[in-house]
């Protein structure tokens, strides 16, 4: 009997030691940093669904993904997210509850179509692998779907025997027949990456009412927004897992729980938001109906503590370029171990290893200088328990000891006859001004002129205009766009600098590679179209459209006004632009070209993202405040309020509180408002965003 009792209590507590964890997987559309109209959508439903792992496919840059980091955290910093890596076509992020979770690290698994992303991380003291795929779309793709699940099961065989790992994605099958699919439940001599499909619903799922309830793809019957549509009709989106993942140790499957979520198995061939909805509320079907063409799949999991040591190299991890006589740091994570570490260099050719650190404090980092005489060639770093060498691990993928980078101006690294960059592919050392900061990076320019100016691509950079900077970088060609990219080192020299002078053109001029990245100024030319739902507008002075941009400035054009324009020049989408700066960069050219310059009403609203209201604050002078107005645009371009200004106080700013109503005082929806201050010629237009 007291054996019997002792048992049930170490039952009892090791259930008490168990945590519940909830995964979903979205496709999001294409969804990037000029997405912000969607976001609210998002995190209706992401609030919703209150997740633990988050993966998403079909993220367009870096500040998509910091976009739904924020729309999570939402004041708070319960999330984290990974690195956005960026690769061929769209790629995914993964975000994770950092109180249950801990990263340890990612990797990427190149196919011929698109990346797979692998996101280790250690749940209740176990290393669990996830990974997100987004496979090849559209019937008679099927086997080139099957090679990207063979490149994705080769990784896996190469697992530790009983690794267990979560596979989940956009997979584009049509049918459980599919090669693809049979390709990830094979049983075959390695079964290390096998895996089975978490729900039981298999068969031909295309347009079949059989399996409506599973059914994640379409969202809507009408395209829009670049989705799909025709109603819900297809099994797209999965969650597989290791091969009886159940089994007592790690993740433990909930049975039942893998979810569509939304689907209330009604809808079949219909928008999810078609009538009643018995699966969520109106305003979730809504936001689902609004965010993606795809829905969310959820599913449940138990976990099982472990007490067994884990040590995981996070970087270097990730074919990393360091050069002789840098400074780095090393970087890992460890569980259920608490002993100093031994670090040591391996080299991939001969195998021999070299002890960096013969027992270093284990705080999960290590600064490694570089000796300028360490040999070049192919490494990964190896960390391990200082005593006797259990636990260990290396790096996933061999990084390079390269040589010092060389110094190059940028009209160096621009200048070509024809086709990309000379230096495509190299990391180089530059300098110059910092003549504009976007939300993904910025531009340098190294005095005025054709092939002077370049983008850096960086998210969260702290360079400000007129900012003298060192940087060093990759070059790389974007889509036909020569830039910097994954920046190692940037030093401000000096802040304040005088800008290069901007470079008078014609609007046809601007359309050449000559002045990518360089400030250029057009004259006297005629707004000929506007796109407000992207924020694009084209001018014209009479030899040439060339397209305005609002990647750094937001301005609502009236069509056939005439503009004085000074910006940027960017290339993205196939087209030119002019990206202006702040609300002096565009002006009204009178009829005898004289400039009419804008007031800078120091305009801004607070809180924004907002939800109920928002203050928006500017700054008039009594004469401006004559006749003045603040109005408030939609982004479709139509008129949702009007404040007049008919009083003036002595206070050096001035108020407006909008309360996120209309003219008739009814609430208006979630997204993205203009406001603009007009006081007689002059106006100014900022963007705001209402959260719900």
């Amino acid at each position: 009997m007291k054996r019997l009792i002792i048992g049930l209590v170490i039952f009892m507590v090791t259930l008490s030691l168990a945590a519940s964890i909830r995964v979903v997987t979205y496709n999001a559309l294409n969804f990037g940093g000029n997405d912000e109209d969607r976001l609210p959508f998002f995190e209706t439903i992401l609030n919703d669904i209150d997740a633990d792992i988050l993966l998403f496919q079909e993220i367009e840059n870096g500040m998509g993904g910091e976009l739904l980091l924020s729309a999570l955290n939402n004041g708070s910093d319960d999330f984290s997210g990974s690195v956005y890596l960026n690769g061929p076509d769209t790629n995914n992020i993964l975000i994770y509850r950092n109180s249950l979770i801990t990263f340890a690290s990612q990797d990427t698994i190149s196919t011929d179509l698109r990346d797979i992303s692998e996101f280790e991380l250690i749940i209740d003291g176990t290393l669990i692998r996830f990974y997100s795929c987004h496979l090849k779309a559209s019937t008679g793709n099927e086997y080139l779907r099957l090679a990207e699940v063979t490149q994705l099961r080769n990784h896996l065989s190469q697992l530790d025997e009983g690794s267990e790992f979560i596979i989940v994605g956009d997979m584009n099958f049509y049918t459980s027949s599919e090669p693809g699919y049979q390709k990830f439940i094979a049983d075959e001599v390695n079964n290390i990456g096998r895996a089975e499909d978490l729900s039981d619903e298999v068969g031909e799922w295309h347009n079949n009412i059989d399996f409506a309830g599973v059914h994640t793809q379409s969202t809507r019957t009408n395209q829009f927004g670049g989705g799909a549509g025709g109603g819900l009709d297809d099994r797209f989106d999965f969650i597989f897992s290791s091969y009886q993942l159940n089994n007592g140790i790690g993740l433990e499957y909930i049975d039942d729980t893998i979810t569509s979520f939304g689907n209330d198995g009604e809808h079949f061939n219909m928008s999810i938001n078609n009538g009643t909805n018995s699966a969520v509320s109106p305003e979730i079907a809504d936001a689902l109906y609004e965010a993606s063409d795809h829905l969310p799949v959820i599913a449940d999991f138990n976990t099982i503590t472990s007490f067994e040591p884990i040590i995981v190299v996070r970087i270097p991890n990730i074919e990393e370029k360091w050069q002789q006589g840098t400074e780095h740091n090393i970087e890992w994570v460890s569980a259920n171990f608490g002993g100093n570490v031994k670090i040591e260099l391996q080299n991939e050719t001969s195998d021999e290893r070299e002890v960096l650190a013969a027992s270093t404090e284990n705080d999960g980092e290590w600064t490694w200088n570089i000796p300028l005489e360490q040999l070049l060639g192919e490494y990964k770093i190896v960390i391990s328990d200082a005593d006797d060498g259990d636990p260990i691990d290396e790096s996933n993928n061999p990084f390079s000891i390269i040589v010092p980078t060389e110094e190059y101006t940028i009209y160096e690294i621009q200048y070509s006859v024809a086709g990309p960059s000379p230096l495509e592919g190299e990391q180089v050392i530059t300098y110059g001004i910092v003549t504009a900061v976007s939300y993904n990076g910025f531009f340098l320019q190294d005095g005025a002129g054709a092939w002077n100016g370049i983008f850096v691509y960086e998210y969260g950079s702290n360079v400000n205009q007129g900012d003298e900077i060192d940087i060093t970088g990759t070059v790389a060609e974007y889509f036909d766009k020569t830039e910097l990219a994954d920046i190692v080192e940037c030093s401000i020299l000096s802040s304040g600098n005088l800008l290069p002078e901007a470079v008078f053109l014609s609007t046809l001029d601007v359309n050449q590679e000559d002045y990518e990245g360089v400030l250029v100024q057009v004259n006297n030319a005629e707004c000929t179209g506007y796109d407000p739902e992207y924020g694009e507008w084209l001018v014209d002075d009479g030899s040439g459209e060339i397209m305005i941009d609002d990647l750094v400035y937001v301005f609502v054009p009236e069509i056939g006004e005439f503009y004085d324009i000074i910006g940027v020049v960017d290339y993205s989408y196939s087209s030119f632009k002019i990206e202006p700066r702040y609300s002096s960069d565009i002006s009204i050219a009178s009829s005898v070209q004289e400039d009419v310059v804008n007031i800078d009403f120091k305009l801004y609203n607070y809180p924004n993202p907002f939800n109920p209201s928002t203050t928006i604050f500017f700054e008039l002078t009594a004469k401006d405040a004559k006749n003045a107005k603040l109005e408030i645009y939609n982004l479709k371009g139509q008129k949702v309020k009007t404040f007049p200004i008919n009083q003036f106080t002595n206070q050096p700013i001035q108020q407006i509180v909008w309360d996120g109503k209309d003219e008739n005082n009814k609430p208006v929806s979630s997204g993205i408002y203009f406001y603009k201050l007009i006081s007689g010629d002059f106006k100014q237009t900022k963007k705001m965003i209402l959260l719900k």
